[in-house]
């Protein structure tokens, strides 16, 4: 069975971005963890965060690029964030996430 795992904005900005501090090292765990075909999630925020970061960042291409990786991979899922879900994730924050979380 395939792993399932989520991308975040820190995750993928750094895999992105080359001059990151955090780049070698992500890219290292890409590399290894691309092996096993996983499948990944992310959601409308965090595409939006992404594609912003690099937008405001006058670069457009790498936005560009990044926005075709996420929505057209058949291996990842974006789920989209609507008030109900919104609602819901932050009732499990308020209630079950502790603070050292």
């Amino acid at each position: 069975m395939r792993g399932i795992y989520f991308l975040d904005t820190s995750y993928i900005l750094a895999l992105e971005i080359k001059n990151e501090e955090a780049h070698q090292k992500v890219l290292q765990n890409w590399a290894t963890l691309i092996k096993f075909k996983p499948f990944l999630i992310t959601t409308t925020y965090i595409f939006e965060k992404v594609i912003t970061f690099f937008n405001g960042r006058n670069l457009h291409y790498k936005a560009v690029e990044v926005r075709k990786w996420l929505l057209e991979s058949p291996e990842i899922e974006l789920i989209e964030i609507e008030r109900t879900l919104f609602n819901q994730g932050w009732e499990y924050f308020q209630n079950v996430l502790s603070p050292a979380y």
